[in-house]
């Protein structure tokens, strides 16, 4: 996916209205925040250095950073909009431990080494095992060895999965009319990958077999250790 095309898709009125949107689509989005601090938490001591990819607005950046004065938190998105808005909260909220960066983790020097690293739904974005093993192979070359990433996705699902989401966004707000343009494009424009693609994708990038630890309906997170 190209940097262009993800900036289009988080522009401007798409930016400023994420936040509130995602929560209605996303089954668990909240937990998922919370399950994947813990996570951290519970691997990483007082002083550590955390990378999160497609940082987005920075809802679980500035989390990371406020819970944790000591670690070094570093966000990169390729959406400036979306970036314009996390680094007006992190002022807002004085973080000093917290930094963003405009582009992928490719653009990160190589020298570069993380005690961990967070991507929540990003990676279903991208079309293509070969595309996604690229995304998965340059996070992994910024990790120390045993570092965890934690990853969550739309993964495979099937037509029960999309009965079960349509009622959720039905019950935080969404209109009856909105649902068809949902379903497309959970159809269209997200690529899931099944339990033991995933499996296979961690095995050829440097990870360890997949670990989960939250699922919200067809939404589900894993922790991947780097070997």
């Amino acid at each position: 996916m190209s940097t262009s095309t993800v900036a289009d898709r988080f522009a401007e009125q798409n930016a400023l209205g994420y936040d509130a949107r995602i929560a209605t689509l996303v089954p668990g989005y909240a937990e998922l925040h919370e399950m994947s601090a813990a996570v951290l938490a519970a691997r990483l001591g007082e002083r550590a250095r955390v990378l999160v990819v497609g940082a987005g607005t920075g809802t679980e950046t500035l989390a990371f950073a406020k819970a944790n004065p000591g670690w070094q938190v570093l966000g990169v998105d390729p959406s400036p909009d979306m970036l314009a808005i996390a680094r007006r909260r992190a002022e807002a909220e004085s973080l000093h431990n917290v930094e963003f960066v405009e582009g992928y983790a490719s653009g990160i020097g190589a020298g570069e080494r993380f005690d961990a690293a967070v991507s929540l739904l990003v990676m279903h974005f991208i079309a293509g095992s070969e595309a996604k093993a690229a995304f998965l192979g340059e996070i992994a070359a910024l990790l120390a060895p045993g570092a965890p990433l934690l990853l969550a996705d739309l993964a495979e699902h099937d037509e029960d999965d999309l009965d079960a989401m349509a009622a959720y966004t039905l019950a935080h707000g969404v209109s009856e009319e909105a649902l068809p343009a949902i379903s497309t494009r959970l159809r269209e424009d997200f690529h899931p990958v099944s339990d033991a693609e995933l499996a296979d994708l961690a095995g050829q990038t440097g990870f360890a077999v997949p670990r989960p630890y939250f699922r919200g309906l067809a939404f589900a997170a894993h922790q991947l250790l780097r070997r």
